[in-house]
């Protein structure tokens, strides 16, 4: 009979419990929808913008050790057409534009009464591409243009439970950029004279990402908001049989907001 109690003590005090508010060993697949813009500005007067709306498949596995501490991966693919606007060449519609963003990443849980604490950092990587080949509405050509970003994560997530199969999830990340390459496909541009395509190093500049989500058992749903900062980037000087030019990548800042979805394998 005491045995008996035991048992039904300790089966109900694990239902009680529900979804665990530490972070556990799975996996997840979600959508993302998301609404962009991209601006850059000289000496604070703007410059261009591309905006428009992005669809994201993301994926992530986590793994716990058991002693508290965790690590993981996660990866996102976000595309769609972005409209370009400028103070000075025109503007042009529909322009395809689609990032990568993959990062490796490892934490640590921490009990705070009945709420959990889970830091985390690692390395990530983010890569943007954007066409804007063709003629804007002042007859001016455009190039495709390439983003190569390596940065260090640094974020902490805070779950507290709002039922015993439920908890509310609140992560806020800042990025640091360790180092930028900024590629503009000169060569696009007809009757250029361009020979080679202009390559810029970007060396200062920080991201913030935060995110609300509500997580069941296997599923779940929330809101997100990313943002890069990056400022000037370095001069580049290249010289052709017909001209000497240089360029440079003007500060710019990258804000996204949107929703997603989850489905999460255990």
């Amino acid at each position: 009979m005491i045995s008996l109690a035991m048992l039904a003590s300790i089966s109900a005090t694990t239902q009680a419990q529900g979804l665990p508010l530490q972070t556990t060993t799975g996996a997840e697949i979600g959508i993302q929808v998301s609404s962009y813009k991209y601006e850059e500005d000289r000496s604070g007067s703007f410059l261009m913008s591309l905006e428009g709306r992005k669809l994201g498949l993301t994926g992530s596995f986590t793994q716990a050790t058991g002693d508290n501490w965790y690590w993981g991966g996660d990866v996102r693919y976000a595309s769609g057409n972005a409209d370009y606007t400028s103070a000075s060449t025109g503007d042009k519609s529909a322009n395809p534009d689609s990032y990568v963003d993959a990062r490796a990443t490892f934490g640590r849980d921490f009990d705070v009464g009945s709420q959990v604490l889970s830091p985390y950092t690692g390395l990530g990587y983010r890569y943007l591409s954007s066409d804007l080949r063709g003629y804007t509405t002042t007859g001016a050509a455009g190039y495709r243009r390439t983003s190569n970003y390596i940065y260090v994560p640094l974020g902490v997530t805070h779950r507290f439970r709002v039922g015993p199969d439920a908890r509310f999830a609140t992560t806020f990340e800042y990025d640091y950029l360790l180092q930028g390459m900024q590629r503009s496909y000169m060569t696009d541009v007809p009757a250029g004279g361009y020979d080679r395509d202009l390559n810029n190093q970007q060396r200062n500049g920080h991201g913030l990402r935060l995110s609300l989500a509500y997580e069941a058992e296997s599923w779940s749903a929330g809101v997100f908001y990313h943002y890069w900062n990056i400022a000037d980037s370095d001069i580049g000087v290249y010289t052709a049989p017909s001209l000497v030019y240089t360029g440079y990548e003007p500060h710019n800042i990258t804000r996204e907001v949107g929703v997603q979805v989850k489905y999460r394998f255990r």
